[in-house]
């Protein structure tokens, strides 16, 4: 019998890796991921008022792009970013805005952090990625300090486009969930979903889910 291998967290959500080269060049940065990273610094704006050296962390910051502009709109904040794909941390750590950032390839259900260490976690566009998500919101709940906040931003499945966003979730990890769905693994992961945002025009499947640790 062969031993049973565990793979690498980069193979179990997807092929980033091979991306990270080519990552930053895409049109799609410009065209919607950097407005989307916009509207999460607007939202973190309400949440860190008032903390004098707040600890934020990126669940599957990429490249770091994200990271960059919580460093200009937070210069007070220690920032951690954390990707499963070994070569996009690779890419953000050459970059010089983010010299001082603490950069770790680390899965969402495997945060290498000490128990009500963080103040804030977000993640971008990287939960349908996530291969066990009940776990991740287990952990991401771990590393809140009491008080603390998760700023979730994801495609959901509803309206019209459901079908469609169920299909098209099936290779991206387990998948994009309903707006209740994920309302009941924040649950479970003993976290309440505090405000929830729609991003986009009416019927866009992409919103901001924040959710606190009580």
């Amino acid at each position: 019998m062969k031993p049973h291998v565990h793979a690498h967290p980069s193979e179990r959500h997807g092929d980033f890796d091979s991306w990270a080269p080519s990552y930053d060049k895409s049109l799609l940065q410009r065209v919607f991921f950097d407005r989307t990273h916009a509207r999460v610094v607007r939202a973190l704006r309400p949440l860190l008022r008032g903390a004098a050296a707040p600890v934020v962390v990126d669940v599957g910051c990429g490249t770091g792009r994200l990271l960059s502009r919580l460093r200009s709109a937070f210069p007070s904040a220690s920032l951690i970013g954390v990707d499963a794909a070994a070569g996009m941390i690779e890419v953000a750590s050459r970059k010089p805005e983010l010299a001082g950032v603490h950069l770790v390839v680390a899965s969402a259900d495997a945060l290498p952090f000490e128990d009500a260490s963080c103040d804030v976690v977000v993640s971008t566009i990287s939960f349908h990625h996530w291969s066990d998500q009940a776990a991740g919101l287990r952990d991401v709940a771990r590393v809140l300090r009491p008080g603390g906040n998760l700023v979730l931003v994801d495609f959901m499945t509803r309206g019209a486009l459901a079908p469609l966003m169920r299909r098209f979730g099936v290779g991206h990890g387990v998948g994009m969930r309903t707006d209740g769905e994920l309302i009941g693994l924040l649950h479970g992961a003993s976290l309440r979903a505090a405000e929830q945002v729609r991003v986009g025009p009416p019927g866009s499947p992409l919103g901001i889910m924040v959710a606190t640790r009580p």
